[in-house]
């Protein structure tokens, strides 16, 4: 399961499997042909006039707007500030959102047979101490009851069975902690990071407070955890003798999963945080066809009629007590100055930079792994050997993360054509090159390496494609390297000034939705507070 939720070895299912050794089945270019055939479309996020932020190239402002409160970002951070200030009592306000659709990360699409995601799709049950989380299920019917306390969450919304699998030497796995061609050193290796794993969950600072926990501004501030964020992952494997092949392999999924990055570039801290975050004894999820979509639309209720979408944010200023924006509208290709009040900054630093004076220097550190998506359309899935279609599918050191079957949830689970969502994150070489790749190879050779890392797990599967619709996203989710998290420069980052308050993921150092909901309640708690000290 996603962010470390599922992770147990059991020795029993090492001994009961057999050792394979097929040889691997080779991608056939012959395929080629019927690919052609296809439909293929590429989709993304608006790059290009998010890039129009580096040289300011918009038309002077021609009209004035004078608004209470502005928030600026329809992602999960903008859209969970939008919903505290509403629910308690302040409703003059708008939502100022670049892209056509709110939700950033968490944005979907739809076809003829599915909802689909094109980035976060899951959330996985929420720690006992998040009271915020919990409620806010609980509002939206997610969570159905409580009994001695306990959340009963929608049986709907639970992953159903089959939860997951790992294509490894030609045959589908259960479960994605690898069980084949493993020796005794190979099982030992993962016994041991499953002994640290449950001592670090548990385990308390002088501060008497998680190692690890979420939201992160809950975890111990302790030196002997905080120093962790200083080494790489891989480091602090071979700290602890667990440089082991297969155990790396797997580490790096995980981390890829999260940061968009492998464990040779995380931070200890931020890699072990994934597996030791979560306190919640039940190890399943919730999960939609369109993804964390479904909770978007929860949050972004609370805005409705005060979004403002395709619209463009490229100058903040605090001047007289007030905060002045320049907004452009993409739709009508002219701009506008707004008065605001209070606002509430829930972009994402790598933008921040461009909007407001004097923070290039210690937004310098925030880096951004591109990621690509597809959404691909099958006929028929060619038989494999092994464990069925599941909700998560992942292929043994591939390319890619694997994918998603977006219709796992649906009543009819196996009804044909499939709709699957498959991830990559590009981190192999420096984030600002494969940033660049992303954008500047071309359509064609991105869809060849789709396919051909399908094409491992399911020989002949391009033949079955309908269509592709691959999805491009340059700045995917902060990548914590080492000495970042814990760094005076994010610090600096999120400190609010007189009238501007900041909210993000980023802020937090790692990309899932509970830090981005919490930033958003954050940030609207001291508009509320400090707007009340004022009166």
């Amino acid at each position: 399961m996603k962010n470390g939720a599922n992770y147990k070895w059991n020795r029993r299912d090492f001994i009961k499997t057999t050792l394979l050794s097929l040889a691997a089945i080779p991608f056939i270019q012959s395929c080629t042909n019927s690919v052609e055939k296809l439909i293929f479309k590429i989709t993304g996020t608006n790059h290009i006039l998010g890039h129009r932020l580096r040289t300011s190239d918009f038309p002077k402002p021609t009209k004035t707007i004078n608004e209470n409160i502005v928030i600026i970002g329809g992602g999960i951070s903008g859209l969970s500030a939008a919903r505290y200030l509403s629910k308690n009592g302040i409703t003059d306000f708008k939502v100022i959102e670049l892209e056509n659709e709110v939700g950033g990360n968490s944005s979907a699409g739809e076809n003829s047979y599915s909802k689909y995601p094109f980035g976060a799709h899951y959330l996985p049950l929420p720690n006992p101490t998040d009271t915020e989380l919990i409620s806010f299920l609980n509002q939206e019917n997610i969570i159905t009851h409580f009994e001695d306390e306990n959340p009963i969450f929608n049986e709907a919304y639970l992953c159903f069975d089959p939860h997951e699998r790992l294509f490894i030497k030609n045959y589908w796995q259960e479960g994605i902690i690898p069980k084949y061609a493993l020796n005794e050193e190979d099982l030992r290796a993962f016994e041991k990071f499953d002994e640290l794993i449950s001592e670090l969950k548990t385990v308390k600072g002088n501060d008497n407070l998680f190692a690890f926990d979420i939201p992160i501004n809950k975890a111990s501030k302790d030196e002997q955890f905080t120093n962790l964020d200083k080494i790489t992952l891989a480091k602090w494997l071979i700290h602890n003798n667990l440089n082991n092949e297969h155990l790396n392999i797997y580490l790096n999924y995980c981390c890829k999963d999260d940061y968009g990055i492998g464990i040779d570039k995380v931070s200890a801290w931020a890699g072990l945080h994934y597996f030791c975050g979560r306190k919640n004894s039940n190890h399943n999820v919730l999960t939609w066809p369109e993804g964390n979509q479904f909770l978007v639309e929860k949050l972004a209720k609370y805005s409705k009629g005060k979004q403002l979408k395709n619209e463009l944010v490229y100058q903040i200023e605090e001047m007289e007590n007030k905060v002045h924006l320049l907004v452009y509208d993409s739709k009508t290709n002219e701009s506008k100055t707004i008065i605001a009040n209070q606002v509430i900054v829930a972009t994402p630093q790598f933008v921040n930079k461009y909007l407001i004076k004097n923070r290039k220097d210690f937004v310098a550190d925030f880096e951004y792994a591109p990621w690509l998506t597809a959404t691909i359309v099958v006929k028929k899935i060619p038989l494999s050997e092994g464990a069925p279609l599941s909700w998560d599918n992942v292929i043994h050191n591939g390319f890619g993360l694997g994918y998603i079957y977006n219709q796992h949830q649906h009543l009819h689970q196996y009804k044909p054509p499939f709709v699957l969502t498959y991830y990559a994150a590009l981190s192999e070489k420096d984030l600002l090159t494969e940033r660049r790749n992303l954008y500047s190879k071309s359509d064609e050779y991105w869809k060849n390496i789709i396919l051909s890392d399908l094409e491992k797990a399911h020989y002949g599967i391009t033949n079955e494609i309908e269509s592709i619709e691959i999805h491009k996203k340059g700045h995917g989710m902060i990548s914590p390297f080492p000495n970042f998290i814990f760094s005076e420069k994010l610090k600096q980052a999120s400190q609010n000034t007189k009238n501007i308050y900041f909210a993000h993921s980023d802020l937090s150092g790692i990309s899932i939705f509970e830090e981005a909901f919490h930033q958003g309640i954050n940030a609207a708690k001291k508009l509320i507070d400090e707007t009340t000290l004022d009166t």
